[in-house]
């Protein structure tokens, strides 16, 4: 199921930016096993991605292409070791205890993430983590909804590109959809 609304994401990016999926690459078959190295068992989530694409890397400068969603972009696999280690140097930084695993999958250029969150008990969330706060903030109720949400947000048309060509959103709308299919997530309240 993930990797077709996986599939669906980038289908509907495409509609907006012809050149977005192309630009992600095209992932070897078995590319998510170099996560291994960081998260013994891989998420399906991150599996579906990057047995799909590469992502972006740091040194993209079309700015239709930057950008997976407003303000992030999808960390490119031959990046993801560096990115792994930031975001644990910011949770040690800021004591995080909480347990689980937390995976990076979107960052910012302010080292902000968007992280894949397991908790002990096997709970599965996408999270938002700000560098300056260093509190995982529930984003999403489970990796399914991550994706789905974003496809609302195309089919909503709550993205758009702004005049510089970066993707941007209906920050209302975007709030609106996001709390509705994620009534659980703390961020669409804040």
């Amino acid at each position: 199921m993930l990797t077709h609304k996986f599939q669906e994401f980038l289908e509907l990016s495409a509609q907006l930016r012809p050149g977005y999926t192309a630009s992600l690459g095209k992932a070897p078959a078995g590319g998510s096993a170099a996560i291994s190295e960081y998260a013994p068992e891989v998420p399906p989530l991150l599996q579906a991605i990057y047995d799909t694409v590469l992502g972006t890397g740091s040194s993209e400068e079309d700015p239709s292409l930057v950008e997976f969603i407003p303000g992030y972009r999808l960390i490119h696999i031959g990046e993801y070791g560096q990115e792994v280690a930031l975001l644990s140097g910011i949770l040690q930084e800021k004591g995080y205890a909480r347990g689980g695993v937390v995976l990076p999958l979107l960052t910012n250029y302010g080292s902000d993430f968007i992280c894949y969150y397991r908790s002990e008990d096997g709970v599965e969330r996408v999270c938002d983590l700000l560098h300056d706060y260093g509190d995982l903030v529930t984003m999403y109720d489970s990796p399914g909804k991550f994706l789905e949400t974003l496809c609302e947000f195309y089919k909503q048309e709550v993205y758009f590109l702004d005049e510089e060509g970066y993707l941007d959103c209906d920050l209302v709308t975007e709030g609106e959809v996001g709390a509705a299919l994620n009534p659980d997530a703390k961020y669409w309240s804040e």
